[in-house]
This record gives C-alpha cells, structure tokens and sequence, in this order.
C-alpha cells in the first residue's frame, strides 16, 4: 500500500511525533508520497508566523523528502478539477487536493483529520 502524507503527516513526521500506526505504514509503504501542495500549505504558515521552520520552507521540504524518500506529485489539472467537483465535506482546498489525489492514484493517506475519511474511497491511517 502506498502512503500519501498530508501536510500535517508532514510535520509530524519533521518533529519526530508521527503516531506509531503511522510511522510503521510509512516504513513498510512501497512508496510515500506527498504532494506538492503540502510544502506550499507548510510555507504559507510559516511564512503567516503559524509555525517555525529552522530554514526556509524549500530547503525544509527538500531535506526531509531525501531522509525519508518521499517522491512528490505535483498538481495537475485532474486533480485540481477533481478536487473542486468532490461533496462539500471538507472546506480546505488542500486537504480537498490530497483527497482528489488519494482518489485517483488509490493512496492510503496519513492524517488526523477526521473529515478525510468521510469520502468515498478514501483509505486513512492515524
């Protein structure tokens, strides 16, 4: 089973905090994905004074996707399309993005987020 990380998978797994059912499937997962709108969501908080990042949200990223072999997707006009056409559960367009690309690349996503795995065909873990 592959893993898509949402950005708060993402932190968690930076501070070491990645619930233990979470961190096991991210060691076992053939591949750990995350989407490029997750560093965009990490850079926006932080450059909003909502979190602190010890280097700038780019050299951040980059070095936590080399340690922990995290391939990024980008976005792309599927996935957006799709992300606006999903069922009014969630408000935030990232979260609305990383369920669109669970959906159509068949990713088990890692989050706490209780609104995620109330659409259909979506697999959670945490």
């Amino acid at each position: 089973m592959n893993v898509l990380l949402d950005t708060c998978a993402l932190l968690a797994l930076a501070r070491g905090e990645l619930p233990q059912h979470a961190s096991a499937a991210l060691r076992t997962a053939p591949e750990a994905i995350v989407s490029a709108v997750s560093p965009w969501e990490v850079a926006i908080k932080a450059a909003g004074g909502r979190i602190r990042l010890a280097e700038p949200a780019f050299q951040w990223f980059s070095g936590l996707a080399e340690r922990y072999v995290l391939r990024e997707l980008p976005l792309d006009a599927r996935v957006a399309c799709a992300a606006a056409a999903l069922p009014p559960i969630h408000r935030d367009p990232f979260d609305r993005v990383l369920v669109a690309l669970a959906q159509a690349h068949a990713l088990t996503v890692l989050t706490s987020d209780e609104n995620i795995p109330r659409y259909p065909g979506v697999k959670t873990i945490w």
